[in-house]
């Protein structure tokens, strides 16, 4: 009668159903870790046949305890852990019953370790990997409509490619956030784009950025494990890194001594990464002697940890004291590289 061949030369489609949107959408999240290389792991023959809200809180208590290896622990000695979690999150949602409720969870979880094992595979340096993780996470994070981790995804892509376009993901992040976020999770964020300005040379924005952190900040809140670990002293770091990266000494040396006074030895990784900024601060500040003396301590506690990026930033700071002709500088910039992280071959 209207004179069309087919139903979809009028602009009409069957309709879809929520279920096929959800095959959908767990068909994207799984191509992401295809595209990777990433297989899962085998995880046995006994595949759970119904899935409540009580089996998804032990699996997110279990993550989180996970979770906290990430202090002590590279990324080549935790990626396994994660994504072995992912897998096991990913083999429920593609085989258990449940409600919509749980699933909805479940998607979460899924966001949340994907967003774990991606920042494992940066820290063990196989960007394409982490990039790979991020974007699972980012999507997994919209289909549960967690705005939180959707915008932290972001922020983690941006950071792992190093694009030159990192302040507007930065912002874009920010705006995904939207309002009633916890105050954890928006000095948090803000925090990163505050580093996103530094990095772009952009002082007065990465001051109001790290104002918005400080004024947002709320130690008391009830936040997600992923950003729980956000209080004043990361802050303090931040800024540090921030200042020390704009080489402003006198602003950044202050944070930095006030957090590493009682920071732990066994966060390695994270100790040794922060000791390096102090150590360009010091460098900025003139002061050779203190610059070599945390370039060293850094570079001792870099060599036992499963991270490519401690030694990295050790042998950056390295040269850099060398060129300033600073005493010590030549035998730590010869050690340094000559160092190698004990990191697996492949993941």
């Amino acid at each position: 009668m209207l004179g069309s061949e087919t139903e979809a030369a009028l602009g009409l489609y069957p309709k879809r159903t929520k279920l096929d949107a959800d095959k959908d959408e767990a068909t994207k999240r799984r191509q992401f870790l295809a595209v990777a290389g990433l297989a899962a792991p085998l995880l046995g023959s006994q595949k759970p046949v119904r899935v409540g809200a009580i089996d998804v809180d032990h699996m997110r208590q279990k993550f989180v305890r996970l979770e906290a290896l990430d202090s002590e622990y590279g990324g080549g000695d935790t990626f396994h852990l994660y994504f072995t979690e992912l897998a096991r999150t990913e083999q429920i949602l593609h085989t258990a019953n449940r409600g919509l409720d749980v699933s909805n969870k479940l998607v979460e979880l899924a966001a949340q370790q994907a967003q774990q094992a991606g920042w494992a595979a940066f820290d063990a340096g196989f960007e394409k990997v982490a990039i790979a993780l991020f974007n699972y996470s980012r999507s997994a994070a919209k289909e549960a409509g967690s705005r939180e981790l959707e915008a932290n995804s972001l922020v983690h892509i941006a950071y792992a490619t190093g694009q030159s376009d990192s302040i507007e993901a930065a912002d874009a992040a920010c705006i995904a956030l939207g309002a009633g976020a916890t105050g954890k999770a928006v000095a948090m964020l803000q925090s990163r784009r505050a580093w996103s300005f530094a990095t772009a040379g952009q002082s007065d924005a990465a001051a109001r950025a790290l104002d918005d952190a400080r004024a947002a900040l709320d130690v008391s809140d009830d936040s997600p494990s992923w950003c729980s670990w956000m209080n004043p002293a990361e802050l303090d770091i931040m800024a540090g890194r921030v200042w020390s990266v704009l080489h402003r000494p006198d602003r950044a040396i202050p944070p930095l001594q006030r957090a590493l006074a009682d920071y732990p030895d066994n966060w390695a990784r994270d100790k040794a990464l922060y000791l390096t900024w102090l150590a360009d601060a010091y460098l900025d500040a003139g002061d050779h002697m203190s610059a070599v003396t945390a370039a060293e301590q850094a570079f001792t506690l870099s060599e036992s940890v499963s991270s490519v990026r401690p030694l990295a930033r050790v042998r950056a700071t390295a040269q850099r004291a060398l060129a300033a002709s600073a005493d010590g500088a030549e035998g730590l910039a010869r050690r340094a590289a000559a160092a190698r992280p004990p990191i697996p071959l492949q993941l």
